[in-house]
């Protein structure tokens, strides 16, 4: 048997007339009322500066790793709301190489950057896949660590979600 199209769209209104109505949430349930929006900004991980994602409790970071050894790290809250740099605390890098004569470790002083948006540090330049950054810091008291490791190729895509992660706009240059 066809259907014709307008018999379709018919076939839909029809259906749509007749659907219950959306039942109120059940006991309990009044306080989660708006939550489906923190809940998707608590699961953003998406990179704003072309780096890596990760969290500490509900603090987001963002660790920027460059093949020029220049670093950096950026904080953000459970809604993804830019942090100051100062949130952390204690912050050290430490890049970790695999050479043929075994583990070599380079300390990296970090600095706060002159807007106090993030932490940057300056090493030597990174040249090999075996290579890790030990990031490590301080948040409200509580130490934290974790080894990131370099990769050679930017991530193309987001490996919570498994969505295509967007390029940045390059900066475009006002004509004189």
């Amino acid at each position: 048997m066809l259907i014709r199209p307008v018999r379709l769209v018919v076939l839909f209104a029809l259906a749509a007339c007749g659907a219950p109505e959306e039942e109120p949430p059940s006991e309990g349930m009044e306080g989660m009322a708006g939550m489906g929006g923190m809940m998707m900004a608590h699961g953003d991980h998406s990179p704003r500066y072309g780096g890596y994602v990760f969290m500490h409790g509900d603090l987001h970071f963002e660790v920027v790793l460059t093949a020029g050894g220049e670093h950096r790290i950026y904080f953000s809250d459970a809604m993804r709301s830019e942090l100051p740099a100062a949130v952390a605390e204690e912050l050290r890098i430490t890049i970790r190489r695999m050479t043929d004569a075994g583990e070599e470790l380079e300390p990296l002083r970090p600095r706060i950057d002159e807007f106090g948006e993030a932490w940057i540090a300056s090493g030597d330049p990174i040249d090999t896949e075996d290579t890790v950054a030990i990031v490590y810091f301080r948040f409200e008291g509580s130490p934290y660590e974790i080894e990131v490791p370099f990769i050679m190729e930017p991530p193309t895509v987001d490996p919570h979600t498994g969505l295509p992660i967007a390029a940045p706009p390059p900066d475009a240059e006002e004509p004189p």
